[in-house]
């Protein structure tokens, strides 16, 4: 694998056409959205120094083998708003376990990464209100703060496949946790997925889904023939 010490900037490209992704990611900028969406001061109960809104990889570096590809990976197009806990603790923690079982796997796999709906956080009222770091020139809100972000995982010679998603955020109770998890978390006490740690200490939650139940609440990916588990 090539690699090199330094890490790269992220590059802007065109896909957001005038808006320049730096200045949305900056800090001070998630600041005044939070406080123009949640109300005033309401900054300071989500952002700290170790915990902010981060530019989440969809597919990692460390997953690309050639310098161009890795490179690649730092185009805007394939980051999205990401709370720092969850980047840094499960997401990170899933990436890593990925890379050591699909190594040894002896065939290769498809991996279907993304992003779906919209998280939201709690505003000065109790009120939940969606998130978007950016509004244009007409008043539309763009660059939405991910409610969830998934990998899909797909064997297609053994026709296996297994579903692996994270919500992005810290800040939501057991009540909203329970009801964010779509299907019936099959990693849980499972022996067959002794490969994956989790890490529960950055206070978000990750879970996993069998094929169908997946494409149920995500269904714009392509169909697969899935015929079993991935392990």
């Amino acid at each position: 694998m090539q690699n090199s010490s330094s890490r790269p900037n992220f590059i802007e490209g065109g896909v957001f056409d005038k808006v320049q992704m730096s200045k949305v990611y900056a800090v001070q900028n998630q600041k005044s959205r939070l406080n123009q969406i949640l109300g005033d001061n309401m900054d300071q109960q989500y952002i700290t120094r170790t915990q902010f809104l981060n530019r989440g990889h969809l597919a990692a570096r460390a997953d690309f083998v050639m310098r161009a590809t890795q490179k690649a990976s730092f185009h805007y197009i394939n980051a999205a708003p990401q709370w720092m806990r969850g980047n840094a603790g499960d997401w990170a923690a899933l990436e890593d376990a990925l890379r050591r079982r699909i190594s040894s796997y002896e065939t290769g796999v498809q991996v279907y990464t993304g992003t779906h709906n919209v998280a939201t956080l709690a505003d000065k009222d109790g009120h939940l209100q969606e998130l978007f770091l950016h509004v244009d020139s007409n008043n539309n809100r763009i660059i939405p703060v991910p409610m969830y972000f998934y990998k899909l995982i797909y064997d297609p010679k053994k026709k296996t496949a297994v579903a692996f998603i994270s919500i992005n955020s810290s800040y939501y109770n057991n009540t909203m946790i329970d009801k964010l998890t779509f299907c019936n978390d099959i990693c849980d006490d499972n022996r067959n997925y002794s490969w994956l740690k989790w890490r529960p200490n950055d206070g978000t939650h990750s879970f996993c889904c069998e094929y169908e139940e997946f494409v149920k609440y995500i269904d714009y990916l392509p169909r697969l023939n899935v015929k079993a588990i991935f392990y």
